[in-house]
């Protein structure tokens, strides 16, 4: 089925509207740690590509973030090793700054890389998180792994969406959250298997 203007326009609408709060209520040097953080994960997904010999993976940027699409199909796991490169890449930055850094700037550069690490293993639609757990119940349970798939990625975009809602309610704070939430919540309704 072939996509309208219209339709495209739809599916980016969650990824523009939390740019466009990122861009208003954060300064700019945490707009500059958010983004260096997100290519330090795609750099991560690329290097285990290369890593495995899988060749150079197409890049696009789509309405709920960007995807890798790799050359040829991956076995299980060179997947689950391509799907935790990303995280793993932000973990040992956000370590090396705790550890060697001093002062606000490199607590607050690890704080991001952690963020991404730790909120990419999270099952939410076309997070790092979802892809391990689509592995695991294709091996598991293969008759039932989509629609278990499909509930625990909704009950944790549920939950997420709450929590932040109520975060909001107690301090103001939590926007963010929310904005979060319907980018994954549409993230589920794109994600596709084999797509970093």
């Amino acid at each position: 089925m072939r996509k309208t203007h219209a339709s495209r326009l739809l599916e980016g609408l969650p990824a523009a509207t939390l740019l466009f709060y990122l861009v208003l209520s954060e300064p700019p040097s945490v707009l500059l740690l958010f983004f260096s953080a997100l290519a330090v994960h795609e750099w991560g997904h690329l290097l285990a590509f290369y890593l495995l010999g899988a060749g150079a993976p197409t890049f696009r940027l789509t309405g709920v973030g960007s995807r890798l699409l790799p050359t040829r199909p991956l076995l299980p796991l060179e997947e689950a090793f391509t799907v935790l490169a990303g995280p793993l890449v932000n973990l040992i930055f956000a370590l090396f700054a705790l550890r060697f850094g001093r002062g606000d700037f490199f607590l607050l550069f690890a704080a991001v890389h952690l963020m991404f690490a730790l909120g990419n293993l999270l099952p939410f639609g076309g997070c790092d998180g979802e892809r391990l757990l689509r592995l695991s119940l294709f091996r598991l349970a293969p008759r039932r792994a989509e629609r278990i798939l499909s509930a625990i990625s909704l009950f944790a975009t549920a939950f997420f969406l709450v929590f932040s809602l109520f975060l909001y309610y107690l301090t103001g704070n939590g926007l963010s959250g929310v904005l979060f939430s319907l980018f994954f919540l549409f993230g589920a309704q794109n994600n596709k298997p084999n797509v970093f």
